[in-house]
C-alpha cells in the first residue's frame, strides 16, 4: 500500500469544496466559514476511507462519490429557488414524477450549472492524464491525511451540536452543508419513527388550542343542508386580488364575486412538499402538513377524519375533480383516505384544450358543472372539490388564452412576473365562466361557495422581477407576509353582503369555519384549525416554505432565529422588524407544540 494520500482524492476534496461554496453562496449569499468547514469535513472523511482501497476501486468510487455531490448540488440550487426550502433524501420517493412536471424542471434549470460536472471528465480520462502529469510532489503523505481525520471529526460534532440549537432548515444546512443536512434529517426521521404513537383526542388538544372565541357564534347553520362548492385556485397569491394595473383589474371576477362574500385578506398558505395536493389534504382536514413528507405519502391507506366523512354522515354526496392523471402525488390513494365518494381525473375531463397539467380551468369548470347539474337532478345534497390548474408554474398560456386576460404595458414583457399577472387573470376569466354557469344551473344560490388559493406562485428571482413586483406592492416584497399570502373567499347562502374579516387563518382554518356555515358539530373531532367567523384571536404556524418556527398572529409574523430562543417580529401594519421578546417566543414555542402533537396525530392514524 502506498504511503501517499492520492493525487486524485486531493483534488476530489478540493473539487468539492469550491462545488460546496457555489452551492452555499447560491442559496444563502453568503459564506458562512464554519459551516464550511464542516460541510468540507463530512465530504472529507468518506474521501480519506475510499483512498485506502486499490487502484482502479478507489478510482471508481471517487468518481461516484464526485457524481452524487455534483447532482444533489443542482438539485439543490433548483429545489431552493422553487421551493425556498433546503433539499433532503426524502425528495428522491418524488422522483418517478419529475417527468411529469418536465416543463417546471426546465423553467428553473441554468445552463452554467452543467459547470458542476466538468471536473468528471477528468475522471474519464484519468487513465491518459496519469502519463502526462508528475503527481508525485502533490501527494499527500498517509500519516498526514490521517491526521486530518481528526479535526473533520471535531467540526462535524461541533456543527451537529450547533445544529441541534436552531429551529430553522436553512440555518441547520448553513451549518452543516448539504451532506451533513441528510445525516442530521436522516436521524431526526428515525427519532420520530421511534417515538410511541400517543392517543390524541379532541379534549387533547381543545386544551393546547390558543385561538379564543367570540361568545355568541355568528353564522351558525347559515348554510345548513347547502350543496357545498370549495374551489381551490393554483398559484394564486392574493396581492393581486382587488389590484388594478393601468385602468384594468387583475381579477374583476373574483373582486365580484368577494362584495357579496365574506372576504379573508389575512390568509397563508401551510402546504409542504406536496403543494396542491397537501393543500387538499389540509382543507378537508384541518391537520398540519408534514413538510418534508407530502401527506398523500404520509397517510396513504389510513382512514383520515375529514369534511368528506363528516358531510356523508349528514347525507351528502362528495366528490373531487382534478384534470391530472389521479395517480400524480398519488391522488387515488389521498381520496380513499378522505372517504370522497368519487373522484373525476384526466380519464373523465379528457386531453382537448390542455393547459400545464391538464385541459383549461375552462373545461375543467364546465365539465364539472355538468356533474354536479346531475347531483341536484338526481335530488342529492352534494359536496364537491373542485381544483383548477391553468395558472401552475412556469405559467406559460397559449396565445388563444392571452387575448382573455389583461392587457399589462410593456415593461412586464418577457418578465416572470407578467406572465404570472397573465396566467392568474385567464384563472380568473375561467373562475369568472364557473360562477355564471353555476347561476344558469340553479346551484348559485343554493351552494355554500368556497374559494382559496393553495399555495405561493410568483418566482422573484432576478432584478427586473422584483423590481415590478415592488412597483406593484409599493414595498418590499416579503417573504412571509406577501409571498405566502393568499385569498380565501367564503359565500354564505342568503348572505348577499359582503364582509372583509381581518382575523388572521391559514389552511387549517377551511375545514371548521365551512363546518360552523353548515352547522356540524366538530366536538369530538381532532381539528387544529379555528373557525374564522368566529376568532377574535389566532395563530398559525408555516413549515417548508418558510424555516420551521415560523408563525403569524393578529400583529406580527414571526420568523425563528440562529437559536431557537432567538427570531424576530415583523408588523403586519406597518411591516417594522424588532427582535423577539418573551411574548413572541412563548408564542413560537405554542405553534411548535402544536405542530408536534399534529406530526404525531397523523403517525398514530390507524
Amino acid at each position: 500500500m502506498s504511503k501517499y494520500f492520492p493525487f486524485l482524492a486531493v483534488t476530489t476534496i478540493f473539487s468539492l469544496a469550491v462545488k460546496s461554496l457555489y452551492v452555499k453562496y447560491s442559496i444563502m449569499e453568503q459564506i458562512n466559514i464554519a459551516g464550511f468547514l464542516t460541510e468540507i469535513s463530512f465530504l472529507t472523511l468518506p474521501i480519506l476511507m475510499i483512498s485506502f482501497l486499490k487502484g482502479r476501486v478507489s478510482i471508481l468510487f471517487l468518481f461516484l462519490l464526485n457524481a452524487i455531490v455534483s447532482i444533489l448540488s443542482m438539485t439543490a440550487i433548483m429545489y431552493f429557488d422553487y421551493y425556498h426550502a433546503i433539499f433532503t433524501y426524502q425528495s428522491l420517493r418524488e422522483m418517478n414524477q419529475v417527468f411529469t412536471i418536465r416543463d417546471s424542471v426546465f423553467a428553473l434549470f441554468r445552463i452554467e450549472y452543467l459547470l458542476l460536472f466538468i471536473d468528471l471528465i477528468a475522471f474519464v480520462l484519468w487513465k491518459d492524464l496519469k502519463r502526462r502529469i508528475d503527481t508525485s510532489n502533490l501527494n499527500v503523505s498517509k500519516k498526514l491525511a490521517c491526521f486530518i481525520a481528526v479535526p473533520a471529526a471535531l467540526f462535524i460534532a461541533l456543527g451537529i451540536m450547533n445544529a441541534s440549537n436552531t429551529l430553522s432548515e436553512v440555518n441547520k444546512y448553513d451549518t452543516l452543508g448539504l451532506v451533513g443536512y441528510q445525516f442530521v434529517s436522516a436521524a431526526s426521521d428515525l427519532n420520530a419513527k421511534w417515538r410511541d404513537d400517543k392517543i390524541i383526542n379532541a379534549e387533547t388538544l381543545q386544551k393546547r388550542k390558543v385561538s379564543p372565541t367570540i361568545n355568541d357564534i355568528r353564522f351558525h347553520a347559515a348554510g345548513k343542508d347547502k350543496n357545498v362548492i370549495i374551489v381551490q385556485l393554483e398559484s394564486v397569491q392574493n396581492f393581486l386580488v382587488d389590484l388594478k394595473i393601468g385602468d384594468c383589474e387583475v381579477t374583476p371576477n373574483l373582486n365580484s364575486f368577494l362584495r357579496e362574500a365574506q372576504y379573508f385578506p389575512n390568509f397563508y398558505t401551510q402546504v409542504g412538499k406536496g403543494n396542491t395536493s397537501d393543500a387538499e389534504f389540509i382543507t378537508n382536514t384541518s391537520i398540519n402538513a408534514l413538510g418534508e413528507t407530502s401527506m398523500s405519502a404520509a397517510i396513504k391507506w389510513k382512514k383520515v377524519p375529514s369534511l368528506p366523512r363528516m358531510l356523508k354522515h349528514s347525507g351528502y354526496h362528495t366528490a373531487t375533480f382534478h384534470a391530472n392523471d389521479v395517480k400524480f402525488w398519488s391522488r387515488d390513494a389521498l381520496y380513499r383516505s378522505l372517504g370522497f365518494d368519487e373522484f373525476y381525473d384526466k380519464k373523465y375531463f379528457g386531453s382537448d384544450d390542455l393547459i400545464s397539467y391538464g385541459v383549461s380551468d375552462e373545461l375543467l369548470y364546465k365539465k364539472s358543472i355538468r356533474k354536479l347539474s346531475n347531483y341536484k337532478q338526481a335530488g342529492k345534497k352534494f359536496y364537491a372539490h373542485i381544483i383548477a390548474l391553468s395558472s401552475h408554474f412556469p405559467y406559460e398560456l397559449p396565445e388563444s388564452k392571452k387575448r382573455l386576460t389583461i392587457d399589462l404595458p410593456g415593461k412586464y414583457k418577457d418578465s416572470a412576473v407578467g406572465s404570472y399577472i397573465k396566467s392568474v387573470s385567464y384563472a380568473d376569466y375561467a373562475f369568472g365562466t364557473f360562477v355564471e354557469s353555476l347561476k344558469k344551473a340553479g346551484l348559485y344560490e343554493d351552494s355554500l361557495i368556497a374559494v382559496y388559493g393553495d399555495h405561493q406562485g410568483l418566482q422573484t428571482e432576478n432584478e427586473k422581477d422584483r423590481k415590478l413586483v415592488e412597483e406593484l406592492l409599493q414595498k418590499p416584497y416579503h417573504p412571509v407576509l406577501d409571498h405566502l399570502n393568499v385569498p380565501l373567499i367564503v359565500k354564505i347562502p342568503s348572505e348577499a353582503d359582503g364582509k372583509i374579516v381581518k382575523t388572521v387563518g391559514g389552511l387549517v382554518d377551511i375545514y371548521p369555519t365551512i363546518a360552523n356555515i353548515l352547522g356540524l358539530n366538530l366536538k369530538d373531532e381532532v381539528v387544529f384549525g379555528t373557525d374564522l367567523l368566529n376568532s377574535k384571536d389566532n395563530l398559525i404556524g408555516i413549515r417548508f416554505y418558510a424555516p420551521t418556527g415560523t408563525y403569524i398572529n393578529q400583529y406580527y409574523a414571526f420568523s425563528p432565529g440562529k437559536t431557537k430562543d432567538t427570531g424576530q417580529k415583523t408588523l403586519l401594519a406597518n411591516r417594522s422588524v424588532s427582535p423577539a421578546h418573551t411574548k413572541s417566543i412563548n408564542e413560537l414555542e405554542q405553534i411548535l407544540d402544536l405542530l408536534k402533537l399534529s406530526d404525531d396525530y397523523v403517525r398514530s392514524l390507524k
